[in-house]
Protein backbone atom coordinates (compact mmCIF):
# COMPACT_ATOMS: atom_id res chain seq x y z
CA UNK A 1 0.00 0.00 0.00
CA UNK A 2 1.31 3.45 -0.86
CA UNK A 3 2.04 6.52 2.11
CA UNK A 4 -0.27 9.23 0.66
CA UNK A 5 1.34 11.03 3.34
CA UNK A 6 4.48 11.28 1.50
CA UNK A 7 2.94 11.99 -1.69
CA UNK A 8 4.11 15.89 -1.83
CA UNK A 9 7.67 15.01 -1.86
CA UNK A 10 9.00 15.93 -5.07
CA UNK A 11 12.38 14.41 -6.39
CA UNK A 12 14.46 15.98 -8.83
CA UNK A 13 16.94 13.17 -11.06
CA UNK A 14 19.40 14.85 -13.28
CA UNK A 15 19.21 11.76 -16.42
CA UNK A 16 17.02 9.07 -17.24
CA UNK A 17 18.99 6.19 -18.40
CA UNK A 18 19.74 2.85 -16.61
CA UNK A 19 20.48 4.40 -13.01
CA UNK A 20 18.22 6.84 -13.53
CA UNK A 21 14.98 5.36 -14.52
CA UNK A 22 15.82 2.59 -11.80
CA UNK A 23 15.40 5.24 -9.30
CA UNK A 24 12.75 7.00 -10.70
CA UNK A 25 10.48 4.20 -10.94
CA UNK A 26 11.34 2.72 -7.28
CA UNK A 27 10.33 5.86 -5.93
CA UNK A 28 7.39 6.68 -8.05
CA UNK A 29 5.85 3.19 -7.30
CA UNK A 30 6.02 4.39 -3.88
CA UNK A 31 3.85 7.03 -3.87
CA UNK A 32 6.37 9.97 -4.34
CA UNK A 33 6.76 12.21 -7.67
CA UNK A 34 9.83 12.79 -9.42
CA UNK A 35 10.68 15.23 -12.40
CA UNK A 36 13.73 13.58 -14.84
CA UNK A 37 15.48 16.34 -16.36
CA UNK A 38 17.25 14.60 -19.70
CA UNK A 39 19.68 16.70 -21.51
CA UNK A 40 19.13 14.32 -24.82
CA UNK A 41 15.52 13.68 -26.70
CA UNK A 42 15.82 10.07 -25.50
CA UNK A 43 16.39 9.23 -21.75
CA UNK A 44 18.63 5.68 -23.18
CA UNK A 45 22.25 7.34 -22.64
CA UNK A 46 24.82 4.75 -23.45
CA UNK A 47 22.36 2.38 -24.88
CA UNK A 48 21.26 4.56 -27.64
CA UNK A 49 24.66 6.38 -28.54
CA UNK A 50 27.69 4.70 -26.85
CA UNK A 51 27.53 0.58 -28.79
CA UNK A 52 27.61 0.24 -32.30
CA UNK A 53 24.38 0.28 -33.89
CA UNK A 54 25.00 -3.91 -34.71
CA UNK A 55 23.66 -4.36 -30.80
CA UNK A 56 20.01 -4.16 -31.75
CA UNK A 57 18.71 -7.18 -29.63
CA UNK A 58 20.37 -5.64 -26.56
CA UNK A 59 19.38 -1.78 -27.19
CA UNK A 60 15.96 -2.03 -28.11
CA UNK A 61 15.41 -4.60 -24.78
CA UNK A 62 17.08 -1.91 -22.55
CA UNK A 63 15.63 1.24 -23.72
CA UNK A 64 12.08 -0.83 -23.63
CA UNK A 65 12.72 -1.28 -19.94
CA UNK A 66 13.49 2.04 -19.48
CA UNK A 67 10.38 3.45 -21.13
CA UNK A 68 8.16 1.11 -19.00
CA UNK A 69 9.93 2.53 -15.88
CA UNK A 70 9.73 6.06 -16.58
CA UNK A 71 6.14 5.92 -18.25
CA UNK A 72 4.64 6.26 -15.08
CA UNK A 73 2.05 8.84 -13.43
CA UNK A 74 4.07 9.85 -10.93
CA UNK A 75 6.79 10.88 -13.30
CA UNK A 76 7.22 14.03 -14.94
CA UNK A 77 10.15 13.90 -17.71
CA UNK A 78 11.19 16.68 -19.10
CA UNK A 79 13.88 16.22 -22.57
CA UNK A 80 16.77 18.58 -24.00
CA UNK A 81 17.41 20.35 -20.34
CA UNK A 82 20.95 19.93 -19.67
CA UNK A 83 21.70 20.61 -15.91
CA UNK A 84 24.74 23.28 -16.00
CA UNK A 85 23.75 24.53 -19.31
CA UNK A 86 20.10 25.64 -19.18
CA UNK A 87 19.60 25.55 -15.74
CA UNK A 88 22.55 26.60 -13.25
CA UNK A 89 22.72 23.84 -10.32
CA UNK A 90 22.57 26.02 -7.69
CA UNK A 91 19.05 27.41 -9.03
CA UNK A 92 17.93 23.70 -9.43
CA UNK A 93 18.67 23.75 -5.51
CA UNK A 94 17.95 26.66 -4.18
CA UNK A 95 14.72 27.68 -6.65
CA UNK A 96 12.90 24.96 -7.91
CA UNK A 97 11.91 23.45 -4.20
CA UNK A 98 12.70 19.35 -4.53
CA UNK A 99 12.91 17.65 -1.24
CA UNK A 100 16.08 15.50 -3.10
CA UNK A 101 18.14 15.96 -6.06
CA UNK A 102 19.64 12.65 -7.35
CA UNK A 103 22.59 13.16 -10.21
CA UNK A 104 22.37 10.13 -12.53
CA UNK A 105 24.14 12.02 -15.41
CA UNK A 106 26.48 8.99 -16.50
CA UNK A 107 29.59 8.88 -17.88
CA UNK A 108 29.82 11.11 -21.19
CA UNK A 109 33.39 12.89 -21.39
CA UNK A 110 36.18 11.00 -23.21
CA UNK A 111 39.44 10.81 -20.89
CA UNK A 112 42.11 12.96 -22.70
CA UNK A 113 44.69 11.08 -24.58
CA UNK A 114 47.60 12.70 -22.39
CA UNK A 115 50.13 13.34 -25.74
CA UNK A 116 51.30 17.07 -25.81
CA UNK A 117 49.36 19.10 -28.67
CA UNK A 118 47.52 15.99 -29.42
CA UNK A 119 43.59 17.92 -29.09
CA UNK A 120 44.81 20.22 -31.87
CA UNK A 121 43.87 17.39 -34.26
CA UNK A 122 40.67 16.81 -32.39
CA UNK A 123 37.72 16.65 -34.61
CA UNK A 124 39.93 15.84 -38.10
CA UNK A 125 42.92 13.41 -36.97
CA UNK A 126 41.51 12.78 -33.75
CA UNK A 127 38.66 11.39 -33.02
CA UNK A 128 37.08 10.08 -29.39
CA UNK A 129 34.73 7.50 -28.95
CA UNK A 130 31.93 8.60 -28.15
CA UNK A 131 32.14 11.07 -31.05
CA UNK A 132 32.64 8.12 -33.01
CA UNK A 133 29.94 5.92 -31.71
CA UNK A 134 27.12 8.88 -32.43
CA UNK A 135 28.28 9.77 -35.57
CA UNK A 136 27.65 5.64 -36.81
CA UNK A 137 25.20 5.28 -34.77
CA UNK A 138 22.87 8.35 -36.36
CA UNK A 139 24.84 8.87 -39.74
CA UNK A 140 21.97 6.66 -41.88
CA UNK A 141 18.92 9.50 -40.51
CA UNK A 142 18.27 11.38 -43.19
CA UNK A 143 18.02 14.34 -40.97
CA UNK A 144 21.08 14.06 -39.45
CA UNK A 145 23.03 17.44 -38.85
CA UNK A 146 26.12 15.96 -36.64
CA UNK A 147 29.87 15.86 -37.77
CA UNK A 148 30.70 13.34 -40.61
CA UNK A 149 33.75 11.21 -39.84
CA UNK A 150 35.57 9.04 -42.22
CA UNK A 151 37.98 5.80 -41.32
CA UNK A 152 40.77 6.75 -42.87
CA UNK A 153 42.99 3.26 -44.27
CA UNK A 154 45.84 2.77 -41.68
CA UNK A 155 43.96 4.35 -38.49
CA UNK A 156 44.97 3.40 -35.02
CA UNK A 157 42.54 2.59 -32.10
CA UNK A 158 43.99 3.27 -28.77
CA UNK A 159 42.72 1.23 -25.78
CA UNK A 160 41.71 -2.03 -24.66
CA UNK A 161 38.44 -4.05 -23.41
CA UNK A 162 35.73 -4.73 -25.36
CA UNK A 163 34.40 -1.69 -26.06
CA UNK A 164 37.51 -0.99 -27.79
CA UNK A 165 37.55 -3.83 -29.61
CA UNK A 166 33.79 -3.17 -30.41
CA UNK A 167 35.30 0.28 -32.15
CA UNK A 168 38.16 -1.58 -34.17
CA UNK A 169 35.42 -3.51 -35.55
CA UNK A 170 33.62 -0.45 -36.16
CA UNK A 171 36.32 0.87 -38.17
CA UNK A 172 37.28 -2.57 -40.06
CA UNK A 173 33.82 -3.05 -41.06
CA UNK A 174 32.89 0.59 -41.88
CA UNK A 175 36.69 0.23 -44.38
CA UNK A 176 36.41 -2.73 -45.65
CA UNK A 177 32.80 -2.20 -46.63
CA UNK A 178 33.03 0.99 -48.22
CA UNK A 179 35.97 -0.37 -50.22
CA UNK A 180 34.80 -3.29 -51.40
CA UNK A 181 31.22 -1.44 -52.91
CA UNK A 182 33.38 1.23 -54.96
CA UNK A 183 36.02 -1.23 -56.23
CA UNK A 184 34.51 -4.47 -56.97
CA UNK A 185 30.51 -3.20 -56.42
CA UNK A 186 29.45 -5.88 -53.91
CA UNK A 187 27.44 -4.13 -51.62
CA UNK A 188 27.36 -6.56 -47.77
CA UNK A 189 24.82 -5.57 -45.44
CA UNK A 190 26.07 -4.63 -41.40
CA UNK A 191 24.88 -6.94 -39.92
CA UNK A 192 26.29 -9.86 -41.96
CA UNK A 193 29.85 -8.43 -42.07
CA UNK A 194 29.46 -8.27 -38.45
CA UNK A 195 28.16 -11.68 -37.61
CA UNK A 196 29.83 -13.30 -40.34
CA UNK A 197 33.39 -11.66 -40.01
CA UNK A 198 35.43 -10.13 -42.55
CA UNK A 199 37.59 -12.55 -43.71
CA UNK A 200 34.25 -14.62 -44.42
CA UNK A 201 32.89 -12.14 -46.51
CA UNK A 202 35.88 -11.28 -48.20
CA UNK A 203 36.60 -14.94 -48.85
CA UNK A 204 33.37 -15.64 -50.08
CA UNK A 205 33.54 -12.89 -53.07
CA UNK A 206 36.56 -13.86 -53.73
CA UNK A 207 39.01 -11.20 -52.84
CA UNK A 208 41.07 -10.11 -49.69
CA UNK A 209 42.66 -6.82 -48.04
CA UNK A 210 45.69 -6.78 -50.36
CA UNK A 211 43.62 -7.35 -53.61
CA UNK A 212 41.65 -3.93 -52.41
CA UNK A 213 44.57 -2.57 -51.08
CA UNK A 214 43.74 -2.10 -47.60
CA UNK A 215 46.27 -1.46 -45.12
CA UNK A 216 43.18 -2.00 -42.11
CA UNK A 217 43.25 -0.67 -38.64
CA UNK A 218 45.53 -1.14 -35.66
CA UNK A 219 44.64 -1.62 -31.80
CA UNK A 220 47.31 -0.25 -29.53
CA UNK A 221 47.67 -1.92 -26.43
CA UNK A 222 49.63 -0.51 -22.90
CA UNK A 223 49.93 -4.55 -21.82
CA UNK A 224 49.87 -8.03 -23.64
CA UNK A 225 46.95 -9.73 -24.92
CA UNK A 226 46.70 -12.16 -22.48
CA UNK A 227 46.52 -9.22 -19.68
CA UNK A 228 43.43 -7.65 -21.71
CA UNK A 229 41.01 -7.44 -19.03
CA UNK A 230 38.40 -9.94 -20.46
CA UNK A 231 38.50 -12.62 -18.24
CA UNK A 232 39.29 -12.40 -14.67
CA UNK A 233 40.67 -15.39 -12.68
CA UNK A 234 38.44 -17.81 -10.07
CA UNK A 235 40.73 -16.87 -7.60
CA UNK A 236 44.78 -15.63 -7.18
CA UNK A 237 45.99 -18.75 -7.55
CA UNK A 238 48.86 -19.27 -9.99
CA UNK A 239 46.83 -21.72 -12.36
CA UNK A 240 43.50 -19.93 -12.38
CA UNK A 241 45.24 -16.55 -12.56
CA UNK A 242 47.33 -18.28 -16.01
CA UNK A 243 44.21 -19.78 -17.09
CA UNK A 244 41.86 -16.72 -17.19
CA UNK A 245 45.33 -14.64 -18.97
CA UNK A 246 44.97 -17.67 -21.72
CA UNK A 247 41.23 -17.21 -22.09
CA UNK A 248 41.71 -13.44 -22.42
CA UNK A 249 44.49 -13.98 -25.70
CA UNK A 250 42.22 -16.84 -27.67
CA UNK A 251 38.86 -13.96 -27.20
CA UNK A 252 41.54 -11.27 -28.70
CA UNK A 253 43.03 -13.57 -31.30
CA UNK A 254 40.06 -14.64 -32.90
CA UNK A 255 38.31 -10.75 -33.07
CA UNK A 256 42.03 -10.68 -34.90
CA UNK A 257 41.37 -13.43 -37.14
CA UNK A 258 37.49 -12.50 -38.11
CA UNK A 259 38.07 -8.84 -38.59
CA UNK A 260 41.50 -8.78 -39.66
CA UNK A 261 42.61 -5.41 -37.43
CA UNK A 262 46.53 -5.87 -36.30
CA UNK A 263 47.50 -5.66 -32.73
CA UNK A 264 50.45 -3.70 -31.10
CA UNK A 265 51.00 -4.37 -27.84
CA UNK A 266 52.94 -3.61 -24.49
CA UNK A 267 52.78 0.09 -26.40
CA UNK A 268 51.92 3.43 -25.20
CA UNK A 269 51.51 6.16 -26.94
CA UNK A 270 53.94 9.25 -25.89
CA UNK A 271 54.06 11.59 -28.83
CA UNK A 272 53.32 12.74 -32.34
CA UNK A 273 54.79 13.67 -35.68
CA UNK A 274 52.89 16.34 -37.84
CA UNK A 275 53.73 17.81 -41.02
CA UNK A 276 52.02 21.02 -42.68
CA UNK A 277 49.50 20.75 -39.49
CA UNK A 278 48.51 17.30 -40.58
CA UNK A 279 48.85 14.27 -38.03
CA UNK A 280 51.67 12.00 -39.93
CA UNK A 281 52.58 9.44 -37.16
CA UNK A 282 51.94 8.07 -33.55
CA UNK A 283 55.30 7.49 -31.38
CA UNK A 284 55.33 4.13 -28.94
CA UNK A 285 57.05 3.98 -25.78
CA UNK A 286 57.53 0.22 -25.73
CA UNK A 287 56.84 -1.24 -22.74
CA UNK A 288 57.38 -4.81 -20.34
CA UNK A 289 55.33 -5.94 -17.77
CA UNK A 290 57.42 -6.90 -14.74
CA UNK A 291 55.27 -8.12 -11.57
CA UNK A 292 52.04 -6.98 -13.13
CA UNK A 293 53.67 -3.58 -13.23
CA UNK A 294 54.16 -1.45 -16.27
CA UNK A 295 58.06 -0.99 -17.05
CA UNK A 296 58.99 1.69 -19.57
CA UNK A 297 62.13 0.37 -21.57
CA UNK A 298 64.15 3.91 -21.92
CA UNK A 299 65.27 4.67 -25.54
CA UNK A 300 62.76 1.94 -26.72
CA UNK A 301 60.09 3.53 -29.33
CA UNK A 302 58.06 2.51 -32.18
CA UNK A 303 57.11 4.96 -34.69
CA UNK A 304 54.14 3.96 -36.49
CA UNK A 305 52.52 6.14 -39.88
CA UNK A 306 49.10 7.05 -39.43
CA UNK A 307 47.12 9.46 -41.22
CA UNK A 308 43.95 9.02 -38.05
CA UNK A 309 43.71 8.37 -34.26
CA UNK A 310 40.61 6.70 -32.41
CA UNK A 311 40.76 6.85 -28.99
CA UNK A 312 39.00 4.20 -27.09
CA UNK A 313 40.61 4.76 -23.12
CA UNK A 314 37.28 5.19 -21.19
CA UNK A 315 34.72 7.95 -20.34
CA UNK A 316 34.12 10.24 -17.09
CA UNK A 317 31.54 12.00 -16.04
CA UNK A 318 31.24 15.62 -16.75
CA UNK A 319 31.49 18.31 -13.98
CA UNK A 320 28.55 20.33 -13.18
CA UNK A 321 29.91 24.03 -12.00
CA UNK A 322 28.45 24.25 -8.04
CA UNK A 323 29.64 20.72 -7.26
CA UNK A 324 32.78 19.99 -5.43
CA UNK A 325 35.11 17.04 -6.85
CA UNK A 326 38.13 15.15 -6.34
CA UNK A 327 40.20 14.75 -9.79
CA UNK A 328 37.38 13.64 -12.21
CA UNK A 329 34.97 12.28 -10.14
CA UNK A 330 32.15 13.50 -7.29
CA UNK A 331 33.36 14.31 -4.22
CA UNK A 332 31.25 12.33 -1.88
CA UNK A 333 30.65 11.44 2.02
CA UNK A 334 29.19 9.31 4.48
CA UNK A 335 29.93 5.13 3.77
CA UNK A 336 27.29 4.82 1.70
CA UNK A 337 29.38 6.90 -0.92
CA UNK A 338 25.80 8.21 -2.68
CA UNK A 339 25.63 11.64 -0.51
CA UNK A 340 27.53 14.26 -2.23
CA UNK A 341 29.40 16.41 -0.44
CA UNK A 342 28.78 20.06 0.75
CA UNK A 343 24.95 19.26 0.63
CA UNK A 344 22.16 17.86 2.98
CA UNK A 345 19.78 16.67 0.18
CA UNK A 346 21.24 16.15 -3.00
CA UNK A 347 22.85 12.62 -4.13
CA UNK A 348 24.85 10.64 -6.71
CA UNK A 349 24.05 6.84 -8.51
CA UNK A 350 25.68 4.63 -11.14
CA UNK A 351 28.21 6.38 -13.17
CA UNK A 352 27.93 9.50 -11.44
CA UNK A 353 30.47 8.17 -8.59
CA UNK A 354 33.31 6.55 -7.97
CA UNK A 355 34.37 4.43 -5.33
CA UNK A 356 33.60 1.11 -3.55
CA UNK A 357 29.61 1.68 -3.37
CA UNK A 358 29.55 2.19 -7.10
CA UNK A 359 31.87 2.00 -10.01
CA UNK A 360 34.56 -0.10 -8.22
CA UNK A 361 31.56 -2.30 -7.91
CA UNK A 362 30.89 -2.50 -11.24
CA UNK A 363 34.18 -3.33 -12.15
CA UNK A 364 34.07 -6.40 -10.14
CA UNK A 365 30.91 -6.95 -10.97
CA UNK A 366 31.56 -6.99 -14.71
CA UNK A 367 34.84 -9.09 -14.57
CA UNK A 368 32.76 -11.51 -12.66
CA UNK A 369 30.18 -11.50 -15.09
CA UNK A 370 32.43 -11.76 -18.69
CA UNK A 371 34.05 -14.96 -16.21
CA UNK A 372 30.94 -16.88 -15.89
CA UNK A 373 29.80 -15.60 -19.61
CA UNK A 374 33.67 -16.84 -20.75
CA UNK A 375 33.21 -19.66 -19.18
CA UNK A 376 29.98 -20.49 -20.68
CA UNK A 377 29.98 -18.75 -24.13
CA UNK A 378 33.10 -18.69 -25.23
CA UNK A 379 33.74 -16.45 -28.44
CA UNK A 380 30.20 -16.75 -29.02
CA UNK A 381 28.66 -13.50 -30.60
CA UNK A 382 26.17 -12.60 -28.02
CA UNK A 383 29.55 -11.79 -25.28
CA UNK A 384 29.65 -8.55 -25.25
CA UNK A 385 25.55 -8.02 -24.87
CA UNK A 386 25.33 -10.63 -22.19
CA UNK A 387 27.90 -8.66 -20.38
CA UNK A 388 26.15 -5.45 -20.62
CA UNK A 389 22.88 -7.24 -19.54
CA UNK A 390 24.13 -8.26 -17.23
CA UNK A 391 26.26 -5.02 -15.98
CA UNK A 392 23.44 -3.36 -15.95
CA UNK A 393 21.26 -5.69 -13.84
CA UNK A 394 23.45 -5.35 -11.12
CA UNK A 395 23.72 -1.79 -11.95
CA UNK A 396 19.83 -1.44 -11.02
CA UNK A 397 20.16 -3.67 -7.96
CA UNK A 398 22.80 -1.21 -6.38
CA UNK A 399 20.66 1.68 -7.43
CA UNK A 400 17.45 -0.07 -5.25
CA UNK A 401 19.93 -0.25 -2.23
CA UNK A 402 20.96 3.33 -2.63
CA UNK A 403 17.22 4.64 -3.18
CA UNK A 404 16.37 2.75 -0.15
CA UNK A 405 18.41 5.25 2.59
CA UNK A 406 17.48 8.13 0.20
CA UNK A 407 13.76 7.61 1.00
CA UNK A 408 14.62 6.96 4.40
CA UNK A 409 15.96 10.85 4.39
CA UNK A 410 12.98 11.87 2.54
CA UNK A 411 10.21 10.29 5.06
CA UNK A 412 11.90 12.55 7.92
CA UNK A 413 11.15 16.09 5.56
CA UNK A 414 8.39 18.10 6.64
CA UNK A 415 5.20 17.35 3.81
CA UNK A 416 5.90 20.30 1.18
CA UNK A 417 3.62 23.25 1.37
CA UNK A 418 1.60 23.73 -1.69
CA UNK A 419 3.30 26.79 -3.17
CA UNK A 420 6.25 24.90 -3.84
CA UNK A 421 4.42 22.18 -5.23
CA UNK A 422 3.08 24.89 -7.90
CA UNK A 423 6.35 26.27 -8.03
CA UNK A 424 7.78 22.83 -9.16
CA UNK A 425 4.73 22.35 -11.88
CA UNK A 426 5.22 25.41 -13.20
CA UNK A 427 8.64 25.42 -13.82
CA UNK A 428 8.17 21.65 -15.13
CA UNK A 429 5.33 22.57 -17.81
CA UNK A 430 7.55 25.82 -19.06
CA UNK A 431 10.09 23.33 -20.26
CA UNK A 432 8.35 20.85 -21.52
CA UNK A 433 5.74 23.21 -23.74
CA UNK A 434 9.08 24.94 -24.51
CA UNK A 435 10.27 21.80 -26.76
CA UNK A 436 6.61 20.75 -27.58
CA UNK A 437 6.66 17.45 -24.98
CA UNK A 438 3.09 16.15 -24.32
CA UNK A 439 2.66 12.77 -22.99
CA UNK A 440 5.93 9.98 -22.70
CA UNK A 441 4.81 7.62 -24.94
CA UNK A 442 4.12 10.66 -27.72
CA UNK A 443 7.52 12.08 -27.33
CA UNK A 444 9.09 8.58 -27.58
CA UNK A 445 7.78 7.65 -30.80
CA UNK A 446 8.60 10.83 -32.57
CA UNK A 447 11.91 11.24 -31.59
CA UNK A 448 13.40 7.60 -31.90
CA UNK A 449 15.30 8.00 -35.38
CA UNK A 450 14.84 5.73 -38.08
CA UNK A 451 16.56 2.21 -37.35
CA UNK A 452 18.83 1.02 -39.79
CA UNK A 453 17.25 -2.59 -40.04
CA UNK A 454 14.22 -1.38 -40.73
CA UNK A 455 15.83 0.70 -44.02
CA UNK A 456 15.22 -1.17 -47.16
CA UNK A 457 18.57 -3.14 -48.43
Amino acid sequence: MIDTSINKHYIAIIGGSISGSEAAFTLATKGFKVVIFEMNDLPYGKIEDGLPKWHVGLRDKQEKNIDQKLNHENILYIPNVKIGRDISFEDLVKNWGFTVIIIANGAWKDRDLLIKDINKFKGKELVYQNSLLYWYNHKHEPDYKGSSIEIKDGAIVVGGGLASLDVIKLGMIELVQDVLLSKKGILVDLFEFEKKGIAAILESNNTNLQELQIKGLSLVYRRAAKDMPLKSPKDDTTENVEKAKMVSEKLLQKYLDKYLFKFIPLSIPIDIIEKDGTLKALVLQKVTIENGKIISKPGDTLTVETPMIISSIGSLPEQIEGLHYEGSWLKMEGKGNYKVYGYNNVFAIGNAVTGRGNIQESKVHGKRMTEKIIDKHLLEDDLFEDWVENLNTDLCKRVDENVEAIEAFIKIQKIMPDRIVDNILRKTKELQDKVGYTTYTDWIKSKTPIRLENLPK
